[in-house]
């Protein structure tokens, strides 16, 4: 099922009503949602986070932040990890995708659980992106796989992948009669990840989606008892999923060194779980709560990933 994310958001009103696209879904080829970027030795990948652009954003502040993250860093790739928007409209929406396509740098992108919560359907801003020069984007309207984004891009050297990235949509909200959570990984997603391991061979990985797995809170209170190594603080609880599932060993399984993730503002821990690095970005716009800003760098060499290729910057 195809999964349509609308969600409008009114004063003190949240919609949580999901409805499916009508119609049947295509069964696209696994290589229909492959891209490819040239890997080099240090590439660096910028992960940016919850900019939350909307009727209310002050643009100049928020390009202002934006525009330091990306030239300060100099990446080889921006990876925004969900809620790039909230309370917004097409014309914003418009306005920020060419913003980000101006700075000439590829930048790929997932959804969160408020960017469909605005004045446009729920494949608009992937028809926007596909329109850009630099996006490195995939989204199938008709497709049979949940959710939005579920693509990957393989770093290359010749015809050798050193990295692949999944860009995973961990959903939004999910509704059981007056209880609402957040939504999860769905099943068909996993097994979506694991085909393209199956046909393109398990490399080293990294999973970037918004939702925190579960994993996240385990890892967190190890490391809150001195039991595992890490950087960073949690001051806020992971706010996960309506329920635990198998996504982490899962995607352990297919060769994730590395899972980032975004929508707790106020946590910015990397953890070393279970040979799996588990790390918050960085809230990149002093929009809604919390005002530490700034942006996660993520060092790729051609040793395994480590605590150390990845560094937060902090600019507030």
């Amino acid at each position: 099922m195809k999964l349509s994310k609308k969600i409008l958001l009114v004063p003190l009103l949240l919609s949580t009503t999901l409805t499916s696209c009508s119609g049947a879904n295509k069964a696209y080829a696994v290589a229909d949602y492959r891209k490819t970027l040239v890997y080099h030795d240090n590439f660096k990948i910028v992960q940016l986070t919850d900019l939350h652009y909307g009727v209310s954003t002050d643009f100049d502040e928020a390009n202002a932040y934006v525009t330091k993250e990306i030239k300060e860093s100099s990446p080889d790739l921006i990876v925004i990890t969900g809620d790039t928007f909230m309370n917004s409209n097409a014309k914003i929406v418009n306005k920020v995708v060419s913003f980000l396509d101006s700075f000439d740098v590829p930048f790929a992108l997932t959804y969160g659980n408020h960017d469909f919560q605005g004045d446009y359907s729920s494949d608009y801003i992937g028809e926007v992106l596909t329109k850009t020069k630099n996006a490195v984007f995939v989204d199938y309207a008709d497709d049979d796989i949940y959710g939005k984004t579920n693509y990957f891009i393989d770093l290359v050297n010749g015809e050798e992948t050193k990295y692949r990235l999944y860009i995973i949509d961990s959903n939004s909200y999910w509704q059981s009669g007056l209880f609402v959570g957040y939504d999860i990984i769905h099943e068909d997603q996993i097994k979506h990840l694991e085909k393209i391991a199956e046909e393109y061979g398990k490399v080293p990985s990294l999973a970037f989606f918004h939702i925190p797995l579960f994993e996240f809170t385990d890892a967190n209170n190890l490391y809150k008892e001195g039991k595992i190594e890490g950087t960073g603080t949690n001051e806020e609880k992971c706010s996960v999923g309506y329920q635990k599932s198998d996504a982490f060993l899962r995607m352990k399984n297919i060769g994730v060194k590395g899972m980032f993730i975004g929508h707790d503002h106020i946590n910015d821990t990397t953890l070393l779980y279970e040979d799996v690095i588990l790390s918050y970005g960085m809230k990149s716009t002093a929009e809604i709560y919390h005002d530490k800003i700034g942006y996660a760098s993520i060092n790729l060499t051609s040793s395994s990933l480590s605590l150390n290729d990845i560094e937060k910057v902090v600019l507030k």
